[in-house]
């Protein structure tokens, strides 16, 4: 027993020591935030870090500025940087082990690289963009400056990792990355003409409605006109579960091949999954000034997406949200000024059959006759292992993209996408619309941007609100589909044009008063010559659902509308629950599914944490989708088609359609009806709450939904526990204005996408503005700010953005001095 106490003893010391030397090395790496720093600048820099974190820049030039700012971002985010340019040019195997691998081959093969090298090559030889690149450079010389004279991250010296300097060209393979993250064509496409040769005789119309089955909710024409019958405020979440305790890191998870797996893609680079907007007038706001409300919503990732920053130099201010690695924010505020952004949805990728000669694969068949095909061959360094070739085929199209489509099977398909054919300025489109002084400059910078396509709202001090569609429209032939793979072979199916930017959708000044955005269609009319603008809309429900509340107020306040971003009342809920009550025959239910029904039937639609309705409102509609179309897709392709935009579309129209064909089951010799489907889906659901949840008391709905912030390195245990921040109860789901949307394919109901801040400005006093981050400015996990904000976002909280630091000076928390 002694020999046993003994032993306990040394294994405990070890313990403990190993735990406080990886605390201490944690500790250690933590950046100087407080005190003098030399810096090669013309002047001196003071940066000043209020109560969350966020830098406030104040600089005489604007080279130092921006110089401080790539040095204050690197300290908080410069392992996210490193990951997300790697990430985009399929590096990471190099740091990251084998298992990467297969990721640098997807991305070096979309070619976002290429992308970039083509991009940037045409802004170094524009003049007008010549100010842009140079900011960008002072940016750039910031962040090299931290990696050659400060301590890195504790992440490096985890992976046995350096970090390079940083370049021109890891900014824009990023923004490449970046536009490509906002598309769905190369998913949704693949799918649509699959099944329609695997099913001729079903409607795939019927499967990918957009909004042909329902009165549709476009920005231009359902304008938000005051109406005093209205109905009444909206719900907010309930407070979440206090935050999970981190622990120390284990000092023998060293190597990179035990901390990195294909899952921790999510928390790299995250994609934009929807968004909200809304500029109200003067004559719709209590304070009689202009608001602008702004929430995109993106996968979850730790650390956040947006980097906050407030930069002030000799005539020019700013408080910005940025991606890390690029010098201009994408959304921002001053006081003239404010400006936030959803997705517009359009069509911007078409993916092309390709019929390559039958005895020389060199060649493959454009418009009528074989051409060669563009090879690129391709190394990839692999830490721990051999380099590995990649063969890259390029037609006339685009890349060769069919071994990274999930579920597809079939022909080599390329991707057209519109950022690899026309001229995309990103840095000038970006420096550009940051320094207008009008709102005529502010839209004259729109019309520089190709893709990604984004609606952008705008709103100023003169009282001015605005939205335009951002981005090159394609005008593709009359008899193309934009869903379909097209033929790449005949040259029928070749875009003919872009439609100038003059003639894309946009309001300005509107006499209803607001302007509403959440991804929905544009507009229902002609758009020049396009018949019917083409896009992957999401469902009405969003756009629908704030069209409701804001008409139901005539005048608004900031206060007002944090209930409005934060409501998480189900749209579509009465109608589901109108069509369940009358296909459930209830003389066949036992108690448990009898009382279930019950729960479901009296549930008031608002998916609050600890709502028992709403939990068995959404796996009972999981499992009608599942039993309508799990048939013809197979678990592959179901979950592809779950997670796209038009399940949902379908689900609300198929449910009141007797005569769907989708509702019976092609792998079973009967016809199996609406009725049957619904109430075997939902006894399915109240079997699997039992098994996973127990007793119907416990089936709230926060305790199936939840929210983890995941962290590249949590990918797998026990570093979750550490860099990972969760889980918490998560309201709302996919399509609610609260959008905390789960992966309804995999169905595990963790949220996989929320609201990546949430902004309110009111121009009677912008110093004023409030926000909110989902976990915290900081990216480093021994951080105070690195998940402070996170109770306050779950519970639908604000903080201020602070523009005036003198007058608020109680608020600032650290002054770091940067001086030449």
């Amino acid at each position: 027993m002694r020999k046993i106490r003994k032993i306990a003893a040394v294994i405990a010391t070890a313990l403990i020591l190993a735990v406080a030397s990886g605390w201490w090395l944690a500790s250690s790496r933590l950046p100087e935030i407080d005190g003098a720093i030399q810096a090669p600048l013309k002047s001196e820099v003071v940066i000043r870090r209020d109560r969350y974190g966020v830098p406030h820049i104040e600089a005489r030039t604007a080279e130092d500025a921006y110089f401080a700012l790539g040095f204050t971002v690197a300290q908080d985010r410069l392992f996210q940087m490193e990951l997300q340019r790697r990430l985009a040019q399929g590096e990471l195997a190099e740091i990251l082990g084998p298992s990467l691998v297969k990721i640098d081959r997807q991305f070096r093969t979309f070619g976002y690289k290429r992308i970039a090298e083509k991009q940037l090559l045409a802004e170094e030889q524009s003049p007008a963009s010549q100010r842009a690149l140079a900011l960008l450079d002072a940016y750039l010389a910031g962040v090299n400056h931290f990696i050659a004279t400060q301590k890195l991250p504790v992440e490096y010296t985890l992976i046995g990792a350096n970090a390079r300097p940083f370049t021109r060209i890891d900014v824009m393979s990023m923004m490449a990355y970046m536009s490509f993250s906002f598309a769905h064509g190369h998913t949704t496409d693949s799918l649509f003409s699959l099944l329609k040769e695997k099913y001729p005789d079903r409607n795939l119309r019927e499967l990918f409605p957009g909004y042909t089955g329902e009165r549709p909710v476009t920005i231009i024409e359902n304008q938000v006109t005051y109406n005093p019958g209205g109905k009444a405020r909206p719900e907010s979440p309930v407070l979440a579960s206090p935050l999970t305790s981190k622990l120390s890191i284990p000092d023998s998870l060293s190597l990179a091949s035990l901390l990195f797996s294909e899952d921790s893609l999510d928390a790299l680079i995250p994609s934009f999954h929807g968004s909200n907007s809304w500029v109200i007038a003067p004559s719709r706001s209590a304070s009689g000034a202009a608001l602008l409300a702004n929430d995109p919503h993106i996968s979850l990732s730790n650390p956040a997406v947006w980097y906050e920053a407030h930069i002030k130099y000799d005539g020019f201010e700013n408080y910005g949200y940025y991606i890390p690695i690029f010098p201009f924010p994408l959304l921002g505020h001053n006081r003239e000024r404010a400006w936030g952004l959803t997705m517009f949805e359009n069509d911007d990728i078409d993916l092309y059959r390709e019929t390559f000669h039958a005895d020389d694969p060199s060649l493959v068949m454009y418009r009528g006759q074989y051409v060669p095909v563009t090879t690129i061959n391709e190394k990839i360094r692999v830490k721990g292992a051999a380099d590995e070739e990649l063969t890259i085929r390029i037609t006339a199209h685009g890349p060769i993209i069919s071994d990274y489509l999930k579920g597809y099977e079939g022909p080599p398909l390329a991707m057209w996408w519109i950022i690899d054919q026309q001229p995309n300025p990103i840095i000038r489109f970006t420096h550009a619309m940051l320094h207008a002084r009008s709102m005529q400059e502010f839209e004259s910078s729109l019309a520089l941007l190709a893709a990604p396509g984004l609606n952008i709202s705008y709103a100023d001090n003169a009282g001015n609100i605005a939205w335009w569609a951002v981005g090159r429209l394609p005008i593709r032939p009359p008899h193309i589909h934009s869903r379909e793979v097209l033929d790449g072979a005949s040259g029928r199916d070749e875009i003919t044009a872009f439609l100038p930017f003059a003639l894309n959708p946009k309001l300005i000044n509107p006499p209803s008063g607001i302007i509403v955005t959440a991804n929905n269609k544009s507009t229902s009319a002609p758009v020049g010559p396009i018949r019917d603008l083409e896009g992957y809309w999401a469902p009405t429900d969003r756009a629908a659902r704030l069209t409701e509340l804001l008409s139901a107020r005539e005048k608004w306040d900031l206060e007002s509308l944090k209930a409005v971003q934060t409501d998480v009342h189900a749209q579509a809920g009465a109608a589901f629950q109108e069509q369940i009550k009358a296909l459930i025959d209830r003389a066949t239910l036992d108690e448990k599914q009898s009382r279930a029904l019950d729960e479901l039937l009296n549930w008031d639609r608002n998916a609050r944490i600890d709502s028992i309705g709403a939990t068995i409102y959404h796996v009972t509609l999981y499992h009608i989708l599942k039993g309508l179309v799990m048939d013809e897709l197979g678990p592959e392709r179901f979950e592809v088609y779950a997670d796209s935009m038009d399940y949902w579309s379908f689900l609300k129209n198929v449910i009141s359609n007797d005569g769907s064909a989708y509702w019976d089951d092609v792998t079973t010799e009967k016809k199996e009806t609406r009725k049957e489907i619904v109430q075997t889906a939902f006894i399915a659901a109240v079997d699997e709450l039992t098994d996973r949840m127990g007793g119907i008391d416990s089936w709230r709905w926060g305790e199936l939904h939840q929210i983890v912030y995941k962290h590249p390195l949590g990918s797998k245990k026990p570093l979750n526990l550490i860099f990972n921040i969760g889980p918490h109860p998560a309201p709302a789901e996919a399509h609610f204005v609260n959008r905390m949307k789960s992966s309804f394919g995999k169905h595990d109901y963790v949220v996989s996408s929320t609201p990546s801040t949430r902004r309110l400005i009111d121009f009677s006093n912008p110093e004023e503005a409030v926000s909110i981050l989902p976990s915290g400015n900081s990216g480093n996990f021994m951080s105070p700010y690195f998940d402070d904000q996170v109770q306050d976002f779950l519970r639908g909280d604000y903080r201020p953005m602070i523009l005036n630091v003198e007058k608020a000076k109680e608020e600032m928390r650290h002054t770091l001095t940067l001086r030449p």
